[in-house]
């Protein structure tokens, strides 16, 4: 009930904050406290207030001297409280939130994109020299180690491709082919784009399940066109298909500036040009693609914007799988060269066991680089990872992380010697009361993130079999084919007793390349 008090009688105590009532208030906004008021002759509306059980009602009297009323409500089931307007009560009488058809409406959009599709375009958006090729490379790595069945479709490849077959007599490698008042270059352009979808529609009845479409797709109709045909391969084959739009935005003159060289110095674009020519050429060809860029809006669907391959990031209707792999792979990635290094400790089932003499001459190899201040450390948390983690961080001021998820394979009743079974495991088969690579893989993508994130070297020490799971990733290599019998100089430096680091250090692609340190020299 509504209590009506004087000024002078004491005020009573609310359960929750009151807000607005008529005169001035101050009371504690955790616990419920006293409320003090005095009138307030200069209200908004020029009346007073005061409060039945339901409504707010306006009295119309002016307020004076004498009206020092205040009017105190429970608002145990209210929401906020304007005397002077109806009152919002936000709740039913239970407590519960009541939901209009408006909420109804939105949460259905969010249970429609909440769950996986069958089947997903992640269609990158951007101009020219702006790291889409970049992007897509690192997905396609990212996803596939994942156990998602992955590939990139390039329109600029397919380009190349129709021009080295001689269907077209235009050099489409030029500036010129890509000016959007030439109607015959546009539409070839279009073709061309729509052939390199249409390939991945048909990859995806082949059983593949993401295709990257590595295209400019800088303008609304351009996207339209691949959501229509979206849609329509949904309709045709009964398995949804999804598209989510990934637009690269870089204004950052230094970054754009050294993607412009990047790009003619490796795209067989500008093989035979000098490099000033292909920069201008190249610069023409951006200007074309301008006057007619559109950047992705909210009601085109689900995207992510990465700005300058930095810090910033922009989502819409991003759910599922994106969120909770895709968005954060990508928020990691950046443009710093750094090595990564994998040392792998002694093999076998006791893992409380460490080679000291592996520990101590990794710890001398990192003092001699003079690498140890500048060093992110990550280690697993069995015993021996720590002891030898802590041995080559010494007191030099080594950042340490140490992750259960690098901890070793559990093989269940498999034996931890025996290498023969595991390169015939298939990728989500458990091994007996263990884990299978699945499992092991969904473990280390915190650590992959944590490594394409780290604009510092890293340095991974662990046991052999998170090791080589990761050097699959850095590699684009089968989780399962790295898991047998070693077969290369860097699979035995991780799977043996070698006293032996491994070094991987990225690509302009996206990718990594690898040298064996041997600690012995």
């Amino acid at each position: 009930k509504n209590l009506v008090r004087k000024k002078k009688e004491s005020a009573r105590w609310v359960p929750h904050t009151p807000t607005h009532v008529h005169g001035e208030l101050s009371i504690n906004s955790l616990m419920g406290g006293v409320v003090s008021s005095r009138s307030n002759r200069n209200h908004d509306e020029g009346t007073a207030c005061t409060l039945d059980e339901k409504n707010v009602v306006d009295t119309g009297c002016p307020p004076d001297e004498k009206q020092n009323e205040i009017v105190v409500c429970d608002v145990r089931c209210s929401g906020f409280v304007d005397p002077c307007h109806s009152r919002v009560n936000y709740y039913d009488a239970c407590g519960k939130l009541k939901t209009t058809d408006a909420i109804l409406e939105k949460m259905a959009e969010r249970s429609s994109l909440t769950p996986d599709s069958a089947k997903l375009i992640l269609a990158m958006v951007g101009l020219p020299a702006r790291g889409k090729s970049f992007i897509s490379h690192k997905l396609e790595a990212f996803l596939n180690w994942s156990g998602q069945r992955t590939k990139i479709f390039n329109a600029g490849q397919k380009r190349r491709h129709v021009q080295e077959k001689g269907e077209h007599t235009r050099q489409h490698s030029e500036a010129s082919f890509f000016d959007p008042s030439d109607e015959d270059a546009r539409a070839a352009r279009e073709h061309i784009a729509m052939e390199t979808l249409e390939e991945m529609l048909e990859w995806f009845e082949l059983g593949g399940a993401i295709g990257i479409y590595d295209a400019t797709n800088s303008t609304r109709a351009r996207r339209e066109a691949v959501l229509a045909r979206a849609a329509s391969a949904s309709e045709r084959t009964g398995e949804r298909v999804s598209v989510v739009f990934i637009e690269s935005i870089c204004d950052d003159r230094a970054v754009l500036e050294a993607n412009l060289l990047i790009k003619v110095r490796a795209s067989p674009d500008f093989a035979g040009l000098s490099e000033s020519m292909a920069l201008a050429d190249l610069k023409q060809r951006i200007d074309n693609y301008e006057r007619v860029y559109e950047t992705v809006a909210d009601e085109e669907g689900a995207y992510i914007k990465l700005f300058n391959l930095s810090s910033k990031v922009a989502a819409n209707q991003v759910f599922g799988r994106m969120s909770t792999r895709v968005l954060p792979y990508l928020t990691a990635l950046h443009i710093r060269e750094r090595p990564v290094y994998l040392a792998a400790l002694l093999p076998g089932e006791s893992q409380a066991s460490l080679d000291t003499t592996f520990a101590q001459k990794l710890a001398t190899w990192v003092r001699k680089r003079n690498a140890c201040a500048r060093l992110r450390l990550l280690s697993s948390t069995q015993p021996a990872a720590l002891t030898a983690a802590h041995k080559v961080a010494g007191d030099d001021g080594c950042s340490m992380t140490h992750q259960s998820g690098l901890n070793p394979l559990d093989r269940g009743k498999t034996h931890a010697e025996v290498d023969a079974p595991l390169a015939a495991t298939p990728f989500s088969e458990r091994f007996p009361g263990g884990e299978s690579f699945a499992d092991l893989v969904r473990r280390l993508e915190p650590c992959v993130l944590e490594i394409e994130a780290s604009m510092e070297p890293v340095l991974v020490l662990a046991h052999g079999s998170p090791c080589r799971a990761l050097r699959a990733y850095f590699l684009g290599i089968d989780v399962t084919k790295c898991m047998g019998p070693a077969s290369s100089p860097a699979a035995r430096a991780l799977a043996d007793e070698a006293h032996k680091v491994v070094e991987l250090y990225p690509t302009v692609s996206g990718g990594w390349a690898e040298t064996i340190i041997d600690l012995e020299d």
